[in-house]
């Protein structure tokens, strides 16, 4: 029994021994992998990541008191499921994923770290993105195919840039822009974190920017849009009641001037009768024109104010990729696959 056990053990100092018998073997591998590795890593582009966060807010009364804090701490938001607002904070990262809303960004000028250029964002994406040298060969491969950068996806005609009928060209560089747009919400704090990544620091830092301006304003056109049409609504009602106001005063002027002395019953009758259109009109006005102020001022009650809590700043260093760690990470992972094949070896010799 006791034989077995010490059979079953593991020796350490043996494995050990076996492993450093084979340093050189170690060394050989280190070698080519701290090359093929670092030669991989260089040639893939640097990028840089921006981060804005936001603070929106909620016209909520379920959001408050205590119910809403004990509610918080599970991590439900009462305030946003009770909202009547159909786009709700939660939507935002969909919202932000669509193509109506990357295609806004598209036309935008961007100008890059060193001033040397200043074009589109979509020309920018379309023919300044940096690449490994090995996608040249993909690149090759494509141009020996039929071209077929102009197809438009969805119909329609070539050349434009409209969100349901877009090439495969934009339809590929709006799935990279998607790709590179993470937009995340805290349930608690409702606070929306907006972060870009983009292989130019300026780049990326003017298209968070961007970003958080055009959510703001679809936002505000959304909450808004019936309190707009309703001010309009009553604004033209005011308009046309004033305008009646002014014809019917000026009728009423016009016949007492004339009729100033006459002691004549239908003359009076007919004085009186425009004097009371003349209250009617001039009531319809005052009251269209009180509702007009009750919209507008329903209108600023339904716009949100937004806080900004940290906005975006130029990166000074990359954020990816990672060359130290993945190159240590290469070494790890080969050092390992080449001490299991050599135990593996001598177990396999020992037997």
């Amino acid at each position: 029994m006791e034989e077995k056990k010490k059979n079953d053990s593991i020796d350490l100092g043996l494995i050990i021994g076996q492993l450093w018998a084979k340093k050189k073997t170690f060394f050989k591998v280190w070698i080519i992998t701290f090359v093929l590795a670092s030669a991989y890593i260089l040639c893939i582009p640097r990028t840089y990541s921006s981060e804005i966060k936001l603070a929106p807010e909620i016209d909520n009364s379920f959001s408050e008191g205590a119910l809403g804090s004990i509610a918080s701490s599970f991590g439900f938001d009462i305030g946003s499921m009770a909202t009547t607002d159909a786009i709700s904070p939660e939507l935002y990262p969909e919202l932000l994923a669509t193509n109506d809303f990357v295609c806004l960004l598209f036309p935008m000028t961007v100008e890059n770290k060193d001033y040397t250029l200043k074009t589109s964002y979509y020309e920018y994406l379309d023919k300044h993105q940096k690449s490994p040298w090995w996608s040249f060969i993909s690149r090759w491969v494509k141009s020996l195919m039929p071209q077929d950068k102009d197809v438009i996806v969805g119909g329609g005609k070539k050349g434009t840039m409209n969100p349901l009928n877009l090439t495969r060209r934009q339809s590929m560089i709006a799935e990279s822009v998607k790709d590179n747009i993470i937009c995340s919400i805290d349930r608690k704090t409702s606070m929306i974190t907006i972060e870009v990544t983009d292989q130019d620091p300026r780049i990326c830092a003017t298209i968070a920017d961007s970003i958080r301006l055009k959510l703001q304003e679809f936002i505000i056109d959304y909450r808004t849009k019936k309190a707009r049409i309703d001010v309009e609504y009553y604004r033209k009602l005011v308009a046309e009641s004033k305008e009646e106001y002014e014809k019917a005063r000026q009728i009423y002027a016009k016949y007492a001037d004339t009729h100033g002395n006459s002691i004549m019953e239908s003359v009076n009758s007919r004085k009186e009768e425009l004097e009371n259109e003349l209250q009617l009109k001039n009531s319809n006005y005052v009251a269209y024109n009180t509702q007009l102020q009750a919209s507008i001022a329903k209108l600023q009650q339904r716009t949100p104010a937004f806080t900004l809590l940290q906005g975006a700043a130029i990166p000074v260093k990359p954020s990816g990729p990672k060359r130290m760690i993945f190159v240590l990470a290469m070494l790890v992972l080969v050092s390992m696959i080449t001490a299991g094949r050599i135990l593996w070896k001598n177990g396999k010799t020992a037997s």
